[in-house]
């Protein structure tokens, strides 16, 4: 039986009237991210190959914005997070990565002709120092020998992190039945009491489904290290978990609130990446 998520799909909710200040990450340093708000509207910005751009709004309303419209592949659209709502109102920030030199315009369109966000971007070349890659924290190392479970039913990796600020987690799946060459995959980060941090979903191909990363947004969030969270993952029929026998000890693959293996110590392949 699937799990129904606590939250939306992957239609996007909008209202970019509500003069929203640009994300601020409060912990750690990101180089490699542009923050934009609504405030931002009409704007035009300019990044190097390499970064990443977001566009944090707030939802307020009946409005509704289906997938980003994007002028040019200069920039690829990756992934869309919702953290918890509030009463009355919701966060998203839509992800995307500069990928080659050039210019697109960034449209997010409503079903209210009135309510458009737009921005131009401007991609120039790759800055001369490398941005340093993310530090992986928590993993499991087993080597694959070919086990793996869908993502219809509550699959969830207990994990214990070591580091103040999560930047975002990695998960290796397989395609594990016929269908789309692509399906939209839900990770959610929860505590240790089972309350949802934030959910970032994306569309993943199915030809390039083995490591698939998941940016936490503005930069990352603040954790306890030594302290016990979860990760969720959801979606269709197409990818399966891939998972181990071992492979991590401060951790345990659950499948249905159950331990996947309970006479070994399961675990589904991840990575976390976290700074301080």
């Amino acid at each position: 039986m699937r799990r129904m998520s606590m939250f939306p799909g992957p239609l996007i909710v909008l209202v970019v009237s509500c003069c929203l200040a640009p994300a601020k990450r409060v912990g750690g340093s990101d180089t490699n991210l542009l923050s934009l708000g609504s405030s931002d509207n009409g704007k035009r910005v300019a990044v190097a190959v390499g970064q990443a751009i977001e566009i944090t709004l707030q939802t307020v309303g009946p409005q509704q914005y289906g997938a980003p419209k994007i002028s040019s592949n200069v920039i690829r659209y990756e992934s869309v997070a919702q953290n918890p709502p509030p009463p009355g109102a919701a966060t998203y920030v839509l992800r995307f990565q500069a990928v080659a030199k050039g210019e697109a315009s960034i449209q997010l369109i409503s079903v209210n002709p009135e309510d458009v966000f737009a921005v131009t971007v401007e991609v120039g070349p790759a800055t001369t120092h490398a941005f340093p890659p993310p530090a992986s924290d928590q993993a499991n190392t087993a080597a694959w020998a070919g086990a793996w479970t869908n993502l219809l039913n509550a699959t969830h990796q207990k994990f214990i992190p070591s580091r103040p600020w999560l930047t975002g987690t990695e998960v290796e799946l397989v395609v594990a039945n016929p269908g789309p060459s692509q399906d939209t995959v839900r990770l959610t980060l929860l505590n240790s009491t089972g309350v949802p941090l934030v959910q970032v979903s994306k569309a993943v191909k199915a030809a390039d489904c083995a490591h698939v990363a998941f940016a936490y947004p503005n930069g990352g969030l603040a954790i306890s290290p030594g302290q016990v969270y979860y990760i969720q993952l959801s979606g269709g029929a197409l990818f399966g978990w891939k998972y181990t026998a071992g492979g991590y000890k401060d951790g345990v693959a659950l499948f249905n609130g159950k331990p996947l293996l309970p006479e070994h110590n399961g675990n589904f392949l991840f990575r976390t990446f976290a700074d301080d």
